[in-house]
């Protein structure tokens, strides 16, 4: 699976990069982030919880502050799922620090599984996430929160 992520999250970035379509959207300061997960922990145990779940994700980030993204990844439970959203990214002063806050449609959890998040309906559901991060000129660390569930801690490259 994360072959099959890690090339869709490839072709996207070069289609992206490449592309005189999309030449006139890209401004000077805009980026597009490709990031992986690295780590992941639950606050609480349950034996249906997988040690690892993996993430392949692409963001384009606006100089202004906004951003829209996509991921794929291997649910608490082994299922896999998908994650569209928009948010903004804070820059913390004159840090390598930001705060990111990102809203959208998580789809994946199913089955016995679909009351682990909830308003979910027929495998869809909302979901907001906090991020803090730190950026070392194109490299990109992050640590997602999943409120009271656990938080996961992605590492990425960005592509200006």
């Amino acid at each position: 699976m994360i072959t099959k992520l890690r090339g869709i999250a490839t072709g996207v970035v070069l289609l992206a990069g490449a592309s005189p379509a999309f030449a006139n959207i890209f401004e000077p300061g805009d980026e597009i982030s490709v990031q992986a997960s690295i780590y992941n922990m639950h606050y609480s145990r349950d034996d249906h919880y997988i040690k690892y779940s993996p993430l392949l994700g692409v963001e384009w980030r606006r100089d202004n502050g906004w951003l829209v993204g996509a991921a794929a990844f291997q649910n608490s439970f082994g299922q896999p799922s998908q994650l569209v959203y928009g948010g903004y990214l804070w820059n913390l002063g004159n840090t390598n620090f930001y705060g990111k806050l990102t809203g959208g449609i998580l789809h994946g959890y199913k089955g016995e599984y679909q009351n682990k998040v909830p308003l979910n309906y027929k495998g869809f559901s909302p979901g907001i996430l906090p991020t803090l991060g730190y950026k070392y000129g194109q490299i990109r660390t992050e640590v997602q929160f999943f409120w009271t569930s656990g938080f996961m801690v992605t590492v990425g490259y960005s592509f200006k």
